[in-house]
């Protein structure tokens, strides 16, 4: 019991900086300097009463110490160590001035490339002379000799002379630039695509000077393409000052097939399957076949992709297809096709225009009718999200404006707007939060006028987890949802992973369909609910469970949703 005591008393009783900094530094008058070299040097598990430990420590704590400042641009620094009177290793600091750059020369054996990459460098490194400096500006020369016809262009060892009298540096960067080369076509030496198309994907003219960073960006396509598993690109034999592209691709299979499935009690059961035959034409082509049997929904549909459709920043789809819908707020058998054409305008930003026709058979509150509806879509649309099925961070926006028509036993001309909006915020490693918005109008018809599914609606697990499907609408003479002219949605979950597969999430969903063209909050409805996640490598599976907090005469204390993929 004696020794018990002893050894917690020798534990207590250790010195309380053994977990501290690896020294402590004195003579810095920038705080936030300070603070840097902290960080670098890290803790200390040293025993106070270890000499050749404590040592051993304020060798480190000197050499880091002083890297990091020559790094920074302090070349005339100098530390004293030793050891304290407390017995923790202590840096005394003479910081001196910060130096600058003084001379740059580049030498890379021809004048041309020299011009180029003095031009590239030219305002770089007028400040502080850091190692983060002198590395960006040589990254920035080679990229503008590799964009510039020298694609091979290589950095060779740098020189840099530190002249302390003037306290500046005099920096030499050297570059072995290669050949000079102009593009001179693309050469496929691979079977199964059209080589006309493959080449445009270059986005190159011949004899244009090749550049690095187009190289890049055409492999990145080809790689991107459904049809390559693999692509090789690489430069051939110079003809004159001609190149031309070897491109080798690997095929992807010819054929894939999925299928999902998904429960809730709100929306039932539903399994879903598609089939796709890649590179149809020789020029990625790939012709989708899906069918859906669900609950709700039963549909049978045909899509038709083609990538780089005119442009290298341009896709095509062609859809057809057969749905049927039974809900409580509507019964509707349709048969329409249409096509959308995707635009980028940048890296996250795309603009989406398309038209599709449909012929409408719709069984409601207000009797059976034929309509046949031409709608034209417009979407503009923001995705800054990390990942499009588990996101941790970023933000999805989207206006969408949606001019339409519908004669037969109704006629209609209407424009329908929304406002899509998610956002997600990473706390930590383990805790990120989602908020979503969704606001939706309908402009220049009544809701009797429009197809059933041209109505907004709210209620179900892609809406307010916790309500029936749809059932947060308008209703009709019949007392079913009938749909209207308005929708408000606002969704916010709470989201954690540990550290394997398994995570978790709570949420609160608000929401209702309105039947003027404004929306009424006043007719809000909130459900809450918990939610469980199965991460695998390409999505999670959720499991969520919620319930309405106003709940009513009427409805269900506990809904249950089951699916792939976040709920936005």
């Amino acid at each position: 019991m004696i020794s018990r005591v002893l050894i917690l008393l020798v534990f207590f009783a250790a010195p309380a900086w053994s977990d501290g900094p690896l020294a402590r530094l004195e003579g810095i008058p920038d705080p936030a300097l300070e603070s840097a070299l902290y960080s670098v040097l890290g803790e200390s598990k040293a025993d106070a009463d270890d000499d050749i430990a404590l040592r051993r420590d304020l060798r480190s704590a000197r050499d880091r110490a002083m890297r990091f400042l020559r790094a920074s641009g302090y070349y005339a620094a100098e530390i004293d160590a030793e050891i304290g009177d407390d017995r923790q290793p202590v840096l005394t600091f003479r910081i001196g001035p910060i130096f600058t750059l003084g001379e740059m020369d580049i030498e890379t054996g021809a004048p041309d490339s020299d011009i180029i990459v003095a031009e590239a460098l030219d305002h770089q490194l007028r400040e502080a002379l850091t190692a983060d400096g002198v590395l960006e500006a040589e990254a920035m020369g080679l990229a503008a000799l590799r964009n510039a016809g020298w694609p091979e262009a290589r950095p060779l060892e740098r020189s840099v002379v530190i002249d302390h009298a003037r306290t500046e540096g005099d920096v030499i960067f050297r570059y072995a630039p290669g050949l000079f080369t102009r593009f001179g076509g693309v050469i496929l030496q691979s079977e199964g695509w059209r080589p006309g198309y493959i080449a445009r994907l270059a986005g190159l003219d011949e004899g244009e000077p090749a550049r690095f960073d187009a190289l890049e960006a055409f492999d990145a396509r080809l790689e991107g393409l459904a049809s390559v598993r693999d692509a090789q690109v690489r430069l051939g034999s110079i003809d004159g000052d001609l190149r031309p592209l070897l491109v080798e691709l690997e095929r992807a299979p010819r054929h894939a097939v999925e299928a999902t499935l998904s429960a809730s009690t709100t929306e039932g059961a539903g399994i879903a399957a598609a089939w796709s035959r890649r590179n149809l034409f020789g020029g990625d082509e790939t012709l989708t076949l899906s069918a859906e049997l669900a609950t709700l929904t039963q549909l049978l549909t045909a899509e038709l992709a083609i990538p780089y459709w005119r442009r290298l920043d341009q896709r095509l789809i062609i859809t057809s297809g057969l749905r049927s819908e039974d809900t409580d707020a509507y019964q509707q058998d349709e048969i329409g096709a249409g096509f959308s054409l995707f635009r980028e305008l940048t890296d996250d930003l795309d603009l989406r225009l398309g038209a599709n026709g449909d012929f409408s058979r719709v069984t409601d509150a207000t009797g059976v009718r034929d309509i046949t509806s031409l709608r034209f879509n417009s979407t503009l649309a923001l995705d800054q999200r990390d990942d499009p099925l588990d996101p941790h961070s970023g933000v999805l926006a989207a206006v969408i404006v949606n001019p339409g028509f519908s004669f037969g036993d109704t006629s209609a001309n209407y424009v329908q707007t929304e406002f899509r909006g998610s956002t997600y915020y990473p706390f930590s490693e383990h805790l990120s939060a989602a908020l979503r918005v969704r606001f939706g109008s309908i402009i220049g018809a009544s809701a009797s006028e429009l197809a059933a599914d041209q109505r907004f609606y709210a209620g179900g697990g892609g809406s307010a987890r916790g309500f029936e499907y749809q059932s947060l609408s308008p209703t009709g003479s019949n007392g079913a949802p009938f749909g209207g002219l308005s929708v408000t949605e606002l969704n916010a979950e709470l989201r954690w992973r540990g550290e394997g597969r398994w995570g978790a999430v709570a949420f609160v969903d608000t929401a209702f369909a309105s039947a003027s063209r404004t929306p009424d909050f006043g007719d809000l409805r909130t459900g809450v609910g918990l939610g469980l996640r199965y991460h695998f490598d390409f999505a999670p599976v959720r499991f969520d469970v919620a319930t309405p907090l106003d709940r009513r005469s009427g409805e269900d204390p506990v809904h249950v949703y089951i699916s792939l993929g976040q709920a936005f």
